[in-house]
């Protein structure tokens, strides 16, 4: 393999990182706005209510006729808030 293309390869890796990176950043964002915004609401709610709250506002925010469309983010977030975990920030994957 060729350096130019050894590089190539490391930079298309380098890319998808950073733009999985963005997305979790941009979920986690949207964790911590929701939060400050709703924190009295949030107090009060169950587990169960707050996941579907922060469901209703991440599909008004993310979906493609949403106030800010990234169908990405939607995903994790749905992901995130479909399988019973509570809404703490999403950590960032350790380094392995």
């Amino acid at each position: 393999m060729t350096q130019s293309t050894e590089l190539s390869g490391a930079l298309k890796v380098l890319d998808e990182k950073l733009e999985q990176l963005d997305v979790m950043t941009e979920v986690n964002g949207f964790l911590v706005r929701a939060l400050r915004d709703h924190e009295e609401e949030l107090m009060r709610m169950t587990p169960e209510e707050t996941r579907a709250m922060l469901r209703v506002e991440a599909r008004a925010t993310y979906r493609p006729d949403g106030t800010s469309p990234n169908p990405e983010a939607l995903a994790m977030l749905e992901a995130t808030l479909g399988t019973g975990q509570t809404a703490d920030i999403i950590p960032f994957p350790a380094r392995g």
